[in-house]
């Protein structure tokens, strides 16, 4: 009888071991279960989309600053090689063409091949299929110069878009190839154009808010400033000095 009730013991031990979770325990523990899981999930989001916008914050922060640093050595080559011409008041360094901020410099000097003279179309030219319509050169001697547009090519010369309006000796007078390049703002896209010379313009800076210039010609000081779309309570701003035209601009 010992053994018998040893071995009754046993078995209703061995029935409640095995008995496990209720049905409402195993819901209740899957419910906590999807709550921290979905606690977690949530906070993954949140916590991705806050990175992300740091990173795109600090992109277009980037690309502010690298834009604003393109514009300022553009404008520091304003007058680069243009000495002579912006004393005889033919060019100037920096300008404003409607809404454009135009940036002059001396591209190329090109070869003098014999005298000019008043009213004078037709310039020879070495190597004239190099040149591109719509660029403009400056022919000038120590007294007196011109600025002038091309407007047709043949190989050895080039047509001006106007004629010229005095006499130039070959010996005393140089012909200059301009880099001309103008900065404007696309508002429709929202983006900063930097276009040079003839070619497309090209896009420097996206995702902008507004641009604008301000040319201060009595101190010589350019002045930029940006804001970003993402960022509009941010002021983008730099204050460039063009030192080659300081000379010729202040009076």
């Amino acid at each position: 009888m010992n053994g018998e009730k040893s071995m009754g013991c046993e078995g209703r031990l061995t029935t409640r071991a095995e008995k496990g979770f209720s049905l409402i325990e195993s819901v209740i523990s899957l419910f906590f279960f999807f709550l921290i899981v979905l606690f977690s999930l949530d906070c993954f989001i949140a916590t991705r989309k806050h990175f992300n916008h740091l990173k795109q914050s600090e992109t277009l922060n980037t690309a502010a600053y690298a834009a604003l640093d393109r514009m300022r050595r553009d404008i520091l080559d304003a007058g680069l090689g243009l000495k002579q011409p912006m004393a005889l008041e033919i060019v100037e360094g920096i300008s404003q063409d409607q809404e454009e901020l135009v940036i002059l410099s001396k591209q190329e000097e090109l070869p003098v091949m014999g005298d000019f003279v008043s009213g004078q179309q037709r310039i020879p030219m070495a190597k004239a299929r190099n040149l591109k319509i719509g660029q403009q050169i400056c022919l000038f001697s120590s007294n007196s110069g011109e600025m002038r547009s091309i407007v047709s090519t043949t190989l050895d010369s080039i047509f001006l878009d106007s004629p010229l309006d005095s006499n130039y000796l070959q010996e005393k007078t140089s012909l200059v190839l301009l880099r001309r390049l103008s900065l404007f703002f696309d508002e429709t896209g929202g983006v900063i154009r930097r276009k040079v010379n003839t070619s497309p313009a090209q896009p420097l800076l996206e995702e902008v808010a507004s641009f604008g210039y301000e040319f201060f010609k009595d101190s010589n000081l350019v002045r930029l400033h940006l804001c970003l779309r993402m960022e509009e309570d941010k002021d983008y701003e730099a204050t460039i000095f063009p030192k080659n035209t300081a000379l010729f601009i202040i009076r």
